[in-house]
């Protein structure tokens, strides 16, 4: 992201962020000089340059015409982030006496590669007892997976094979599931639950790819619904003669 952008997203405005990096790559300007080297038009280039002021962005040196020079951009930041911390402290404690909303049993459907992957971060970092998961092997979780360990947390991730080497799967606590696509990057999705049909489903998968040759009713056993349980024995049944053709119709 190009530093202009990335100015507007600490909250300057584009103008403001044009005329902030003018006066750090060029040194004190003046108001027409801020209009010259940037893309602020020269009509309003002094209203931006007494707003980075008044912001504490820049320093004014009075004259005819004035000069203005940019702070330093470690303090700056600094205060910017210090004042990140508190509004986000206040806001997580506003929030947080706000009465939770029952969402057991409710499918919810996030979209996006980058919101699908911090669904996924977060979900990884509120883990406190069982993970298990399946995600491309171009998704960097190892280092939040040591910290979950380092909590208690027991690990599982699956093994990643064609074709669905963008598909992601996740058990948190064997409360909440994840089950996605993380292409197109645009458009892909994910499905975020607590439905128990699911938990079963997904707590089956994993069972089977930790132990293979365990018998279907095994796999099945957690679930508390005959339906459920059926429909594990059905896919156990599915998942091995898939993996009997797939050997058999293998090249040397």
């Amino acid at each position: 992201m190009a530093t202009i952008e990335l100015l507007q997203q600490i909250g300057l405005n584009k103008y403001e962020a044009e005329a902030y990096y003018a006066l750090l790559a060029r040194g004190p300007l003046t108001g027409y000089e801020v209009g010259k080297y940037s893309q602020v038009p020269g009509s309003r280039s002094y209203e931006i340059l007494e707003r980075l002021t008044e912001k504490g962005l820049a320093l004014v040196q009075p004259g005819d015409p004035p000069r203005y020079s940019a702070q330093e951009p470690r303090a700056v930041f600094e205060r910017f982030r210090a004042s990140m911390e508190t509004t986000l402290t206040g806001l997580a404690t506003s929030l947080a006496s706000l009465a939770r909303v029952d969402r057991m049993g409710e499918f919810w459907i996030t979209r996006g590669q980058q919101n699908i992957l911090a669904q996924i971060s977060s979900m990884i970092a509120s883990a406190q007892e069982t993970l298990d998961l399946k995600l491309p092997a171009h998704v960097d979780v190892a280092g939040q997976l040591v910290q979950a360990r380092a909590r208690g947390c027991r690990i599982f991730r699956a093994t990643t094979q064609e074709p669905d080497g963008d598909m992601v799967l996740l058990v948190r606590d064997s409360r909440e599931a994840l089950v996605g696509t993380l292409t197109p990057a645009e458009s892909c999705q994910a499905v975020t639950s607590s439905n128990v049909a699911l938990l079963d489903a997904l707590h089956g998968y994993f069972l089977y790819q930790q132990s293979p040759v365990r018998a279907p009713s095994e796999v099945s056993a957690r679930s508390s619904q005959p339906h459920t349980v059926d429909w594990m024995d059905w896919e156990a049944r599915k998942q091995r003669h898939l993996r009997s053709a797939s050997n058999g119709n293998r090249v040397a």
